[in-house]
């Protein structure tokens, strides 16, 4: 049985500024590795084996940096958003 995963990347991460501007906030690392890449290597151990990532702001860099995922023993393709997701905010 095929288990499939959507990742949304396409924010820009404007709270992480001055550092997103060179790296997409899904690359920033935590620890050893990229946030996106501890995501995805979670998903791999749970065997996840297709994963679709939603990306638009410096899409070019994660998709250089993930391929199509054979690194990790998963099928990686993407969905190019046309537009970054807006922040959704409650209003009360």
């Amino acid at each position: 049985m095929s288990r499939r995963a959507v990742i949304l990347a396409g924010g820009k991460g404007t709270r992480l500024r001055p550092y997103t501007t060179v790296i997409p906030k899904p690359l920033m690392p935590i620890g050893e590795y990229p946030i996106l890449e501890v995501i995805v290597r979670q998903l791999a151990f749970w065997r996840f084996d297709h994963i679709t990532m939603a990306v638009n702001h410096q899409a070019n860099l994660i998709k250089a940096f993930f391929g199509d995922g054979e690194r990790w023993g998963v099928q990686i393709d993407y969905s190019l958003e046309a537009k970054a997701s807006v922040r959704l905010r409650r209003y009360v």
